[in-house]
């Protein structure tokens, strides 16, 4: 007998979180204090979140909000077994010499003059996508902007806000649609992605077993039908 995998013990517990909820009487006091189900014969209770504010329930720190929540459901990320982590069929093994990574040093000054460098060469050629992208946080509410130029001008500006995900989620979802933005512009061969969250993006090249997983073999297949 073996132990069971981490992600599926998580997700059995979920599942016992979320039946708990949903197998209480209609008259329960709790299915009174949750938010209505859009039913002509949903009676409101005046304690029901229905009744709260945006800021208000934002600033509850409860199961309840998380019972709540409809969206807020378990989506399995780990895939280990796609076969885009496989050995030997990473995309760093089979296209290592043309993904860079560079991380900022200790020499700030340097690092910018890289980028400034790095920037014009890629404003003067019409086949490069230059990609800006930021992911910032604020109750609870993820915000990821991205900025897309091609030959010094800009081309695509996305935004996107999602709730109850992790900033790293956030940030791969903004590296997912701007690579695939990318691909779909006529006469592009290189992407250039200037972001903050380096670490992020290297988790689309690990072959080891990471909550992302799922997201990193998606974005991993475009970039592969790409290069």
């Amino acid at each position: 007998m073996g132990l069971i995998p981490i992600y599926l013990y998580i997700k059995k517990l979920y599942n016992h979180f979320l039946s708990r909820g949903y197998s209480l009487p209609h008259n329960h006091i709790i299915k009174s204090i949750l938010s209505s189900d859009e039913s002509s014969d949903h009676t409101l209770y005046s304690l029901s979140l229905d009744t709260l504010t945006f800021k208000q329930k934002s600033s509850l720190n409860s199961s309840l909000i998380n019972m709540d929540n409809k969206k807020n459901k378990f989506i399995a990320s780990f895939n280990p077994f796609n076969q885009e982590f496989s050995p030997g069929n990473r995309l760093i093994d089979s296209f290592s010499n043309i993904i860079s990574f560079y991380p900022q040093g200790k020499n700030v000054k340097n690092h910018i003059q890289n980028l400034d460098f790095l920037m014009l060469r890629a404003s003067s050629n019409s086949s490069t996508s230059l990609v800006i992208s930021n992911v910032s946080i604020k109750n609870n509410v993820t915000t990821s902007l991205s900025h897309i130029h091609i030959h010094n001008k800009p081309v695509i500006k996305m935004l996107h806000c999602t709730m109850n995900v992790t900033s790293t989620e956030a940030k791969l979802l903004a590296i997912h649609c701007s690579i695939n933005q990318s691909i779909g512009l006529h006469q592009i061969n290189k992407i250039i992605v200037i972001t903050n969250f380096l670490h992020a993006a290297k988790k689309i090249f690990e072959s080891s077993m990471h909550p992302y997983q799922i997201h990193s073999a998606v974005i991993s297949h475009e970039l592969r039908d790409f290069l």
